[in-house]
């Protein structure tokens, strides 16, 4: 296992910066899930990370080593990286035995076969395959597959293991079992997993951290995944992970209201400066709750039941808003029914600059 640091790197393709002076250290034995939109750098910084992208500028380091230092002229080969892959694709030979796609890099390391042989057994044990050592590919369900594939990178006894979008081609049962597999190998190995995902929910699910990477290439927050749904470091976090709910508000003529095609009354407590207009006011859907002595009144337009939470989506003047509400505040408070007019009341709420035209549920 070993730390990996990205100091100040800039990649661009063409006229185009994908990633400029971008830094971030991964701890040793941690598994970080690198999260953002498609087309923010997150595979880019990867590619770099593997040696098949060249950097323009900065460094990468894994441990002590260094990979790749563009004013020392430093640019180790990709296959010299000691670094193992894991495609969304599984990328398993399928014409070759599970044992023999777990072979395969030995081989072409040319290492004994005495050895090979036993290192590939002992990566298929870690993952659980030694049964399915004289299946073809064809013969696997595709979370058997990606095990394999999983296998394959750890063979090498890789200092990192970066895994790109792995379960995005699996089932949900899979992507379950497959999210649990990786965590109880990681904790195995204390491997250092680099892990690409787009999956908000898969990243909350398996990660120790999280690094957030905006539209532009840049990084918003690294963090655990309280500290980034508790503590967001800005608007962008804060609608990007989870379901958010976003409400003009300014001041009116008795205090602040909140601009909803009409002003409505809000006694809750708002910063100075969005008063001046030009805010929104933030709230998840699970701090909203039913409370009949609210000024703030709702439509219920749709009522859905989700086995541990019901999910609402209310009218709020000529806004809508989604609202959860867990099977405890139901049975406390009751459920509301659809067509139904009731009062709500927000908590743990963010105040945000608004973004020109949106509205957000």
């Amino acid at each position: 296992m070993a730390n990996v640091k990205f100091d100040n790197i800039t990649v661009s393709y063409g006229n185009h910066t994908v990633l400029k002076n971008f830094s971030l250290e991964v701890e040793s034995g941690k598994i970080v899930c690198l999260v953002g939109p498609s087309g923010c750098g997150k595979t880019t910084l990867v590619r770099a990370l593997l040696g098949l992208n060249k950097p323009e500028t900065g460094s990468i380091m894994v441990g002590e080593r260094c990979l790749f230092d563009a004013k020392k002229r430093v640019n180790v080969p990709a296959e010299k990286r000691n670094i193992g892959i894991v495609f969304q694709d599984y990328a398993v030979w399928p014409h070759m035995t599970v044992l023999e796609n777990v072979c395969y890099p030995l081989k072409k390391q040319r290492r004994p076969k005495d050895e090979i042989q036993k290192r590939a057994m002992r990566a298929l044990e870690q993952v659980h395959m030694t049964e399915y050592a004289k299946h073809l590919p064809n013969q696997l369900s595709g979370g058997q597959q990606q095990r394999v594939a999983i296998a394959r990178a750890l063979v090498v006894d890789s200092d990192v293991l970066v895994m790109d979008e792995p379960i995005t081609n699996l089932d949900a049962k899979l992507r379950e079992e497959m999210l649990l597999e990786i965590r109880m190998i990681q904790k195995r190995l204390n491997a250092t997993i680099l892990y690409i995902t787009h999956d908000q929910q898969s990243a909350l699910q398996l990660c120790d951290k999280m690094a957030i990477m905006e539209q532009d290439g840049t990084l918003c927050q690294y963090g655990t995944d309280e500290e980034i749904i508790l503590h967001p470091a800005n608007r962008f976090t804060f609608e990007f992970i989870g379901v958010s709910n976003f409400l003009p508000v300014e001041k009116g003529s008795n205090g602040a209201v909140l601009n909803c095609g009409s002003p409505i009354p809000y006694d809750g407590e708002i910063p100075q400066e969005a008063l001046a207009g030009g805010y929104e006011m933030g709230v998840r859907p699970n701090d909203i709750v039913f409370d009949a002595s609210s000024p703030i009144l709702a439509k219920v337009t749709s009522r859905v039941f989700l086995g541990s939470e019901y999910n609402y989506f209310l009218t709020v003047g000529d806004r809508q808003i989604r609202v959860q509400q867990s099977m405890l505040d139901a049975r406390t408070r009751g459920v509301a029914d659809e067509g139904e007019t009731v009062g709500i009341r927000f908590l743990n709420t963010r105040f945000y600059p608004a973004k020109k035209g949106a509205q957000t549920v």
